[in-house]
């Protein structure tokens, strides 16, 4: 199969992964409304938007390494270090408060960049790279902040927590990614990204220079990671060394309950990002149904299941059909 053949069916999943992703969210965020009337309130939805924010721009940065292939476990490691870095130094520097933030982002992009250069000069297996690199950011998150503590400016939490008059400032981040998304994936990095994930030997011969591909969405991928541990610093307003952990799951849930393929060259980061709202949303709404922590957490893991297995059977229904009706034919059995 030539690589346009494969970005065009790739394209049509990822639309086809979007929709159903969005039908997922809005199901579960409109049960919530349903069964929550004190969820029906701007306030509500700003707070609903602001606890989905950090999951949903780390969840667009395993996207961009999983597209290519890859596996990225630092995600978790990125984040806790980025919180902590901001969580003790803004407060002894009020006024350089963006410019920390600036420079927490450029760690995240250098952590991306070695985890790219590793896997892409070196060789070695993203799987293991990033799992050795989430160990030691979190060594080193505990050196720089041992336990929970800290503070940040309240200035900066309010900056990225409250709204903008009736419109949230978490939802405008949130639209601006997406765009950001958009832009990204129609370009030729982007499509070149799909198709080293899609078939790199094909990208190879179709003159697609795979290795700064590849390093460049590992780079990108740790800038969002430290973007969304500045997010949840806002949120917090403190630090915490392992406050990066629940991250290692729930960002790969996400994709999973978003319908994005773990083999690489397809998926979205918008459904992604959806699919991080869903899984914000499940457990409200199991708590508002009286479901108890133990049970909560097995059905959330039933629904990332079920979100897994959606594509399979799909893939085996359509190709049924496409087969059934020639193997009929040739056993002698016309439909």
């Amino acid at each position: 199969m030539s690589v346009v053949e494969t970005l065009t069916r790739r394209s049509v999943a990822t639309n086809r992964e979007s929709l159903l992703a969005a039908a997922v969210f809005v199901v579960c965020y409109g049960a919530v409304l349903f069964v929550t009337p004190f969820e029906r309130n701007s306030y509500a939805f700003n707070n609903f938007v602001v606890l989905m924010t950090p999951l949903a721009i780390a969840t667009v940065g395993t996207t961009l390494v999983l597209i290519t292939g890859g596996f990225d476990l630092s995600v978790a490691g990125t984040i806790s270090l980025s919180n902590v870095i901001a969580a003790t130094t803004m407060a002894e520097h009020p006024d350089a408060v963006w410019l920390i933030a600036v420079a927490v982002i450029a760690v995240g992009l250098l952590v991306g960049l070695v985890n790219g250069l590793l896997v892409v000069r070196a060789g070695l297996q993203s799987l293991a790279v990033t799992l050795g690199t989430f160990i030691v950011l979190t060594g080193v998150a505990l050196v720089v902040l041992p336990a929970p503590g800290g503070e940040v400016p309240e200035s900066y939490a309010l900056a990225l927590t409250d709204p903008l008059g009736p419109v949230p400032i978490a939802l405008i981040v949130l639209l601006a990614l997406a765009l950001a998304w958009w832009v990204f994936s129609t370009s030729p990095i982007g499509v070149a990204a799909y198709a080293v994930g899609a078939d790199r030997q094909a990208a190879r011969m179709s003159g697609v220079r795979t290795g700064p591909v590849e390093i460049l969405c590992y780079t990108l991928a740790g800038g969002l990671y430290a973007g969304a541990g500045l997010y949840l610093t806002a949120i917090t307003a403190s630090g915490d060394p392992n406050s990066g952990r629940p991250f290692l799951l729930t960002c790969f849930a996400a994709m999973a309950v978003g319908l994005v393929g773990f083999r690489g060259g397809a998926g979205s980061a918008v459904a992604a990002m959806l699919g991080a709202g869903s899984l914000v949303a499940l457990p409200k709404l199991l708590f508002a149904a009286g479901v108890e922590d133990f049970w909560s957490g097995a059905l959330q893991g039933s629904v990332i299941l079920l979100a897994l297995a959606v594509p399979v059977v799909a893939v085996r229904v359509l190709k049924g059909r496409t087969t059934r009706p020639a193997t009929a034919v040739l056993e002698g059995h016309p439909r």
